[in-house]
């Protein structure tokens, strides 16, 4: 079988589908320092495989892709006969259709909290295609713990790490921002700040800090049970709309912040460390091509959902833009490009996630059916 890079799978996965070519375009990641003690690399990129979903069961679709935990890989069959071909493609972690929830989390973002908690910015990604099992990766079902998904977990590990000793004076702040049709969304806003109101409109905006925006909501959670009822609430205004691949499809993109002001005691005694750390978990709305989207002529929502999808798939295409311009910059190459940070909402409001000493985890799902070869 054929073997290529963990980095070289990137690319395949980045990129979005297009009707005539839904192979893949964007490049690898960078390599940049990890703010982590331990090492590594700055991304991580891990797959995550979905098992057959009954509708595909139903209708006798065949299964296509593989994936070894132990050999962290993921093997994809294309054609039948003398004429089939196996692709072999390597990652930073793989897991199956078997893994649990809490298997996902300790080994990818869990490694992360401790950065955060010193002070640092992490960020999860969860990309893929339409139906793949995103917001089940990231939220996950919040109704049973064991379901509990990236963000729900995060809050937990959060929390408990504040209740070590050291740590003291802590405030602890969420956000959620959705950006749709390049719009952005307030999904914790109680109402009170109008969208027509100018005092009130969320705009992204530079600040000695970074990137922002302005007027997003920020709310103190003191546990993470606010952190659940914030999502339960969020949920309600999310949207999503019924496509071909997905009844209840991401239509957008969705930012969950958790932010962690505090003090550190210092082990000898001398006095106390101030830090600011943040996690972002993205995400990201599914990607699709026209032909598998379902957009049939004559539809009611026939323009809406083209309008959408074209929007998911360039903001998706810019992110790779942006990634490919940083890893040729890390390898002193093309030093002089523009870095299209401001193509979109997406990319703009995660320059510092993407270009500063953030540590980054990729969760890209995968759909184990033809259908999505």
């Amino acid at each position: 079988d054929p073997r290529q890079t963990k980095s070289d799978t990137f690319s395949c996965i980045m990129a979005p589908p297009t009707p005539s070519r839904p192979k893949a375009m964007a490049p690898s990641t960078p390599s940049r320092p990890s703010p982590s003690s331990s090492g590594g690399s700055a991304i991580q990129v891990v797959v995550r495989l979905r098992p057959m979903n009954e509708s595909e069961k139903k209708h006798g679709t065949l299964p296509v892709v593989t994936a070894k935990t132990q050999e962290k890989s993921v093997t994809v069959i294309k054609g039948k006969g003398p004429r089939q071909i196996k692709s072999s493609f390597t990652f930073d972690n793989v897991f199956t259709a078997f893994s649990t929830q809490e298997e996902v989390f300790e080994a990818t973002v869990k490694p992360m909290i401790s950065d955060v908690m010193r002070g640092f910015e992490s960020t999860v990604f969860a990309y893929g295609q339409t139906g793949t099992g995103k917001t089940h990766t990231m939220e996950g079902s919040l109704s049973s713990p064991e379901l509990y998904g990236v963000i729900p977990r995060s809050a937990q590990a959060i929390f408990e790490h504040l209740k070590q000793p050291q740590y003291k004076d802590q405030v602890v702040t969420c956000s959620y921002l959705e950006i749709y049709n390049e719009e952005l969304r307030d999904l914790l806003d109680d109402g009170t700040a109008k969208m027509n109101d100018k005092q009130g409109k969320l705009e992204i905006m530079e600040g000695k800090n970074g990137t922002f925006c302005r007027n997003l909501t920020e709310r103190e959670v003191k546990s993470a049970e606010d952190v659940l009822n914030l999502m339960q609430k969020a949920q309600q205004q999310r949207i999503v709309g019924e496509t071909k691949m997905n009844k209840s499809s991401s239509r957008s993109h969705c930012l969950f912040t958790i932010q962690v002001h505090g003090k550190i005691t210092l082990l000898n005694g001398d006095g106390d460390m101030e830090f600011f750390g943040k996690l972002h978990m993205v995400d990201l709305a599914g990607s699709e091509c026209a032909k598998s989207a379902g957009n049939e002529k004559g539809a009611p929502n026939e323009v809406a959902r083209e309008r959408e999808r074209m929007n998911i798939n360039r903001s998706l295409l810019t992110l790779g833009r942006v990634i490919s311009i940083l890893k040729e910059r890390s390898e002193n190459k093309n030093t002089n490009a523009r870095i299209p940070y401001r193509d979109s909402k997406l990319t703009r409001i995660l320059q510092e996630s993407l270009g500063g000493r953030c540590k980054t985890v990729i969760v890209a799902t995968l759909s184990p059916s033809i259908t999505a070869i």
